[in-house]
């Protein structure tokens, strides 16, 4: 319960001058659910079936989340950057989700590297979508990777409304586990997870050890960080049968073990 002060007359005796205030105890407000979430996801699909090109992990998490909110009421739009010509402009991925296949740059998938010069037309086409609407459309905006940060923080900006990033994967860390020979990512993008970072109302991390990378290597706000743990679904798994050693099982039993397509490596 919160607290107001409500002032009253003073009473007689040693009661001092003026007003004296008392303690009321207020009814806190429970925080309205949104009715509508715009979710963005800029480099990969939802549509795409995970394991293919850069289709994996976070698709499942961007479909999965989206469905589950839809069973609660809450629409969700994602909004991704098209990538073939014959793609319609929305498609209904299940009842209260709805994929927005934006144009921005050449109907083809580009290299990581490519992906940032598309960064400010797919902003002016999710924001031209919004404004085909009347004001309010959206309650939150939820991104995923920091490339669909970068957008969301400028729809943020524009519409008003409270900003959840989910960065799936941090630069910092991966270069911190540079194997030899492999490319260090760009200065761009550690700047640009730190903007993101800065205009984000909430951050999503998915294990404990996240949530420190974002305090400790980001200068995150603690209180900013939430570590939610994603669940699993066999629905895109595959059993397999490990391949047979050279030297023979021994005293190792053949067993099946499920294999699940790889998560995003960006």
């Amino acid at each position: 319960m919160a607290a107001s002060l409500v002032p009253r007359r003073p009473g007689t005796g040693r009661a001092p001058a003026g007003l004296v205030y008392i303690v009321q105890p207020v009814p806190r407000r429970r925080p309205r659910s949104p009715r509508r979430i715009a979710t963005i996801s800029l480099h990969t699909s939802p549509l795409d079936q995970p394991g293919t090109g850069d289709a994996g992990g976070l698709n499942v998490y961007v479909v999965e989340v989206s469905k589950r909110l839809a069973d609660r009421g809450i629409e969700v739009e994602i909004f991704t950057r098209a990538v073939c010509r014959d793609t319609p402009p929305a498609v209904e991925l299940a009842p209260g989700v709805l994929v927005r296949n934006v144009v921005a740059g050449p109907f083809e998938e580009l290299d990581k590297n490519a992906l940032p010069g598309q960064i400010c037309p797919f902003t002016f086409e999710v924001l031209r979508t919004e404004a085909a609407y009347a004001p309010g459309r959206y309650d939150l905006l939820h991104a995923h990777y920091w490339l669909s940060g970068q957008v969301a923080a400028v729809a943020k900006e524009r519409w008003g409304v409270p900003l959840i990033q989910s960065m799936h994967t941090l630069g910092k860390v991966k270069n911190l586990a540079l194997a030899a020979g492999d490319c260090a990512e760009p200065a761009a993008r550690i700047r640009g997870e730190a903007e993101v970072m800065a205009a984000a109302d909430r951050l999503v991390a998915n294990t404990d050890t996240e949530a420190r990378q974002l305090v400790e290597l980001y200068g995150a706000d603690p209180w900013r960080v939430e570590t939610v743990s994603p669940g699993g679904t066999c629905r895109c798994s595959v059993p397999v049968r490990p391949r047979r050693p050279a030297g023979g099982w021994g005293c190792l039993p053949a067993r099946w073990c499920w294999s699940s397509p790889a998560g995003s490596s960006r």
